[in-house]
């Protein structure tokens, strides 16, 4: 056998070890986390809670990046074509499951390009109007907004997003005529209301919940099918109107394709620690938010099962690819 055989076949037997000592080394530095929405909507606001316990069972820290625009595509993008070794990861809302659908000539796929890693919470969405709304209750605002004659204008965090679906079933489902407004992100849709820009919002709880307690916009009810803890007064859209309404928003983290598997469980096992801890569920709850992890395999039946549902959901409102 020759030198260079030999040389050729001892790497060839290396390969298999590569990955398990890759992920014996995991993490020997900070892990981005790259979030495609701005600062202080729901999906932002879920991860910085997160974060810090999560970097601490990981033994390094976290470090956010807010990269916005595209519906959250830019930044599913940036995740998508990293390296996949654990130390690029992408927290993203229920909108990741539809982007597919939505927005073409992608350079990436939703589906074939990303890991799933766990499911971190779910929440609902609140429906806000500015605080001078005078409609008593959702069913006199919806009587007020059929008599607009189709001047009204809802705003959303972004085509494909759960708030984006909500309202486009609300305005189907109530016979509304209205115009879609999106936006960055929750925050910007819930100021959108606040500034008088747009009529209402299917509104992140994160980007609501502080502005309807300071009484500077007002919830006239929320999208699950249960009230919330946070806003117990608020009823749902199902027992004020709309019978049967609900659609809720979740958020989940990826890692790029081909990140191997022994590092997806070691963040896994980190997400799924951390949204145990006592403290952690009373800060997201003060947000509107519940924990649900759900590890990567579970996760990615739930993820597959959204794709079909809300992409049902989109043909059924109108929407078409962009």
């Amino acid at each position: 056998m020759t030198a260079t055989r030999r040389i050729f076949l001892a790497a060839c037997g290396a390969l298999p070890l590569a990955a398990p000592a890759l992920a014996q080394s995991f993490p020997d530095r900070p892990i981005r986390l790259v979030i495609p929405y701005a600062p202080g909507g729901g999906t932002d606001a879920t991860l910085r809670v997160l974060v810090g316990p999560m970097g601490e069972i990981l033994g390094q820290p976290f470090v956010i990046e807010n990269r916005t625009g595209g519906a959250g595509s830019i930044g599913a993008a940036v995740v998508a074509q990293a390296r996949p070794d654990g130390y690029t990861l992408l927290a993203d809302p229920s909108a990741h499951a539809l982007n597919h659908f939505l927005l073409r000539n992608l350079p990436f796929s939703y589906e074939r390009d990303f890991t799933p890693v766990a499911r971190l919470s779910v929440m609902p969405l609140i429906m806000i109007v500015p605080a001078s709304e005078r409609a008593p209750d959702l069913r006199s605002y919806i009587e007020w907004a059929k008599e607009q004659g189709g001047r009204i204008s809802w705003a959303s965090a972004g085509v494909g997003t759960a708030s984006h679906l909500s309202g486009f079933l609300f305005v189907q489902r109530a016979g509304i005529a209205g115009v879609h407004a999106p936006y960055r992100g929750g925050s910007q849709g819930a100021q959108a209301v606040l500034a008088g820009d747009t009529h209402f919002n299917f509104a992140t709880a994160p980007s609501a919940v502080g502005l309807v307690q300071a009484g500077r916009l007002r919830a006239l009810a929320v999208s699950s099918a249960t009230r919330m803890a946070a806003l117990p007064d608020v009823p749902t859209v199902a027992e004020t109107a709309l019978p049967g309404f609900e659609l809720v928003e979740w958020i989940g983290l990826w890692a790029p394709a081909g990140t191997p598997p022994a590092i997806v469980e070691r963040v896994q096992d980190a997400a799924r620690r951390t949204l145990a801890m006592p403290d952690v569920q009373a800060r997201l709850a003060t947000l509107g938010m519940e924990g649900a992890f759900q590890p990567h395999d579970a996760f990615g039946r739930f993820l597959a099962d959204q794709r079909s549902l809300l992409t049902q959901i989109a043909n059924d409102a109108g929407l078409r690819p962009e």
